[in-house]
């Protein structure tokens, strides 16, 4: 039988199954667009040039991003 090879990237996670300290339903990808767009003016075209170096990340460096910008202050 051959393996399974369709894999879900952490991005399409929900924020709440990724994180302990976030109850949000939604993805971490779109959770990284909304902090992203909010601090540069919602300009759309650069949102989306510092968006794709995350489609290649690592787990880890995402999770370091989001623990740094994401995470509430009322979670840490």
């Amino acid at each position: 039988m051959a393996e399974d090879v369709d894999k879900t990237l952490f991005l399409d996670y929900n924020m709440s199954d990724a994180f302990d300290w976030s109850k949000d339903e939604m993805p971490v990808r779109d959770a990284i667009w909304d902090y992203l767009m909010e601090h540069n003016n919602h300009d759309t075209m650069k949102t989306e040039e510092q968006m794709k170096p995350f489609m290649t990340e690592s787990e880890a460096d995402i999770r370091k991003f989001a623990e740094d910008n994401l995470k509430t202050a009322d979670a840490k």
